[in-house]
C-alpha cells in the first residue's frame, strides 16, 4: 500500500476513533454503560488493529504501526457515523 494513503487512511479513522470516544457519554446513560461501550470499542479496535498488522507482514517498520492504528480507528468508523447523525437529529440522553 502507498505510505501516503496509509498515512490518509490512519488519520482518518483515528479522527472517527476520537470523536467516536468523544460523543459516547452524550447519547449513552449511565457511567457504567459508558465505560462498557468505550472498553468494548478498545477492546475491538486493538484485537482488529494487531489482526490487520499481522496479516500485513510484509510491511514493517512505521508501516506496521500505521496499519495497526488504521485497523484501530476503522472499528470506530460505524459508530462515528452513527453518533454523527444522532447528533444531527438532536438526540441526547
Amino acid at each position: 500500500m502507498n505510505t501516503a494513503w496509509l498515512v490518509l487512511v490512519t488519520v482518518v479513522s483515528l479522527a472517527a476513533a476520537i470523536y467516536s470516544q468523544y460523543r459516547i457519554p452524550f447519547h449513552t446513560r449511565g457511567r457504567g454503560k459508558v465505560l462498557f461501550t468505550r472498553m468494548l470499542l478498545l477492546l475491538v479496535g486493538v484485537v482488529f488493529g494487531l489482526v490487520m498488522a499481522t496479516v500485513y507482514i510484509e510491511v514493517d517498520g512505521y508501516a506496521q504501526g500505521l496499519v495497526f492504528l488504521s485497523g484501530f480507528g476503522l472499528v470506530h468508523v460505524p459508530s462515528a457515523a452513527i453518533l454523527y447523525l444522532k447528533r444531527l437529529r438532536g438526540e441526547t440522553t
